[in-house]
C-alpha cells in the first residue's frame, strides 16, 4: 500500500509569488543566453514560470525577477516574445 499520493509538482510565480500547480503556470527557460517558451517542460536551462495573466507579467517586470533571475541585465522584448510564444502554443 502507499503511504503518500503522488501530486502535481508546485512551482511559484515569479510576480505574484504564489505556489501553484506546475500545469496552471507558463514555464519559460533561459540558457545564459536566450529566453525559450517551454510548453513540454524538457529545454535545458533555469525554468521560470510565470501565472497566465497580465497583472503578474507587469508585476515581474517592475519587481525587476527577470534580472535577479538571470544575474544581469535582460532585454525586456526578448522576455516580451518568449512569454507571447508561451500564451499562444497553450
Amino acid at each position: 500500500m502507499r503511504r503518500h499520493q503522488t501530486t502535481e509538482p508546485m512551482r511559484r510565480c515569479i510576480g505574484c509569488y504564489h505556489s501553484r500547480p506546475q500545469s496552471e503556470l507558463l514555464r519559460l527557460t533561459y540558457n545564459g543566453s536566450a529566453f525559450k517558451a517551454d510548453t513540454d517542460i524538457r529545454n535545458e536551462g533555469r525554468g521560470i514560470y510565470l501565472c497566465r495573466n497580465d497583472e503578474c507579467i507587469q508585476k515581474s517586470f517592475k519587481r525587476k525577477a527577470w534580472n535577479r533571475i538571470c544575474r544581469s541585465a535582460v532585454n525586456t522584448e526578448e522576455i516580451m516574445r518568449a512569454i507571447e510564444s508561451a500564451l499562444n502554443e497553450n
